[in-house]
């Protein structure tokens, strides 16, 4: 009896072994996104040591989960939307979130025009939040999408309080254009970054969509870390000139509300 249960157990622990080391070149390649927005097959297996068959195996299991995703067009992989909305939901403070969403509605009631909360993650800014306009002409809802921050106000707002080093190591491959107004050159992208520095908000003008403007400010929390933006949009005839200041000083009002409110 001892013989035959020895003998079936045989292949337990060369099996569980098994099933530990695939796991941990998942967990390793996932820690490798934390030292490079995007990684490649032939990197995977350098890095882990192992055929690159292994590697493809690991990032396809990845993506089919939603923790990767292939760039189009190229051979490289960044980190996947289940992977970013991980990260939000253990980094989220509820109490934040129910702040933020009273200063929207209270601002979308002022202003007559659609107001979100944006977050940023990496190179891009998820939108996490949002009270919609109620007027006939207004700018949608974006609640969970992503797009660049370079584009984007909130976006703008956050990567106006970065280092330049970590400004560069973002968009190592330069800025994909949204519009015919994107930015699309780094020296264009500082230029701007000094407004925001100097104004305190951020302008998105038609560089996301043709026809809409943003305003966007930073929300800190007591450490003066930016913790997430809120930005008003609207149809770009209705937000330009003396109305863009007029709306960027009732953000900062509202961003200097949470902020109170929350330390």
């Amino acid at each position: 009896m001892e013989q035959i249960a020895g003998d079936g157990n045989a292949t337990e622990p060369a099996a569980a072994a098994y099933t530990l080391s695939s796991a941990d070149n998942v967990l390793r390649v996932l820690l490798m996104f934390k030292d490079s927005r995007v990684v490649r097959v032939t990197e995977v297996a350098a890095r882990l040591g192992v055929a690159r068959s292994t590697a493809h195996r690991l990032i396809t299991t990845l993506c089919r989960r939603g923790l990767a995703v292939q760039e189009p067009g190229t051979r490289r992989y960044g980190p996947g939307p289940a992977l970013t909305d991980l990260t939000y939901a253990l980094m989220r403070d509820p109490a934040m979130d129910a702040v933020l969403h009273r200063q929207m509605v209270r601002l979308s009631a002022v202003l007559e025009e659609t107001v979100s909360a944006q977050i940023f993650q990496g190179p891009d800014v998820l939108f996490t939040d949002g009270v919609e306009a109620e007027r006939a002409l207004k700018a949608g809802l974006r609640t969970g999408a992503r797009l660049p921050a370079y584009a984007v106000s909130g976006g703008k707002a956050y990567l106006a309080e970065l280092p330049r080093e970590e400004l560069v190591a973002l968009y190592p491959d330069g800025f994909r254009p949204l519009t015919a107004h994107t930015v699309t050159r780094f020296d264009e992208l500082e230029r701007e970054l000094v407004q925001v520095r100097e104004r305190g908000f951020a302008v998105n003008l038609q560089g996301t969509e043709t026809g809409l403007n943003a305003v966007g400010v930073a929300v800190h929390d007591r450490s003066g870390q930016v913790v997430a933006a809120l930005a008003v949009s609207a149809p770009a005839h209705r937000l330009e000139g003396a109305r863009i200041d007029e709306v960027a000083g009732a953000l900062q009002d509202a961003a200097r509300s949470v902020e109170q409110e929350t330390s």
